[in-house]
Formats: structure tokens, sequence, C-alpha cells
């Protein structure tokens, strides 16, 4: 990996950030043909682990805020990817699960993020704390 010298320390050219951006990138460009964007990949991901799962879980799993989240869901449900309903006991909350269209899509963004791991060099895997299928460190 570059390494650049600064204030007399060494520091690598491709910081966590960089590669991190690089990576947005890539994966972005890789679901484009799916028409899903990344955030609503990672939805799509999150509920075909967590079936039934609350938008306020959901929510706090990824990161994003409970009304930003409700827009990539109306777009999920719009495309028929995911259904919505009230829970049973807390009519308060959202159940969100994946429909069969979702499902398959999920398999297929599985398939595109392990494409994107084989594709990265051993260093970006040691700095994303990565280690290549079937190896120790």
């Amino acid at each position: 990996m570059p390494v650049a010298k600064h204030n007399g320390q060494k520091e690598t050219c491709f910081t966590l950030l960089e590669l991190v951006l690089r990576l947005h990138g890539d994966f972005r460009r890789s679901l484009e043909p799916m028409r899903v964007t990344p955030l609503q990949a990672g939805v799509i991901l999150y509920l075909h682990r967590h079936q039934d799962a609350k938008l306020k879980d959901t929510s706090a799993a990824l990161g994003v805020q409970p009304p930003t989240l409700g827009v990539v869901i109306n777009d999920l449900v719009r495309k028929r990817r995911i259904t919505k309903q009230r829970a049973i006991h807390d009519d308060r909350s959202l159940c969100l699960r994946l429909s069969r269209q979702g499902e398959s899509m999920a398999r297929k963004i599985v398939q595109r993020v392990s494409q994107l791991e084989t594709t990265l060099p051993k260093h970006d895997r040691v700095a994303l704390d990565m280690n290549p299928q079937g190896s120790r460190t």
C-alpha cells in the first residue's frame, strides 16, 4: 500500500474513509441495474435476516432516522419489494416483511456483496478487518 510522510509520521494514502467511499460507489454502481439504492439494499438485507422487523428496530440497526427510513420503506412498498402492516399487539408499530420479489432481490444483493468482497485487495480487507474466506490471520 502506498505510504506518504506527513509531520514525520507514516500515513496510508487510502484512509478508511476513502476506502468506505470507494466501496459505497462500487456498491451503488453494482446495484444500478437492479434499480435499488445502497440504503434500499441495506433494508432488504436486514429484512432478509429479520422477518417481521419493526420500522423502529430497522431504523436503529441501519443508523437511519425513522422519517428517512419511512421514505425508503414507502419506495420499496411501491416497488413491491416489501410489505408493511400494523403490529398485532401494538397498532402504533409497523412490521416490515419482504415480498417474494424482495426475497429474490435479497439473494441477488447478497451475490453482489460477495462479488464486491472478492475484488478487494488484501490491504483493503485488512483496513476493514476482513479476512479472505477460509483464511486466518
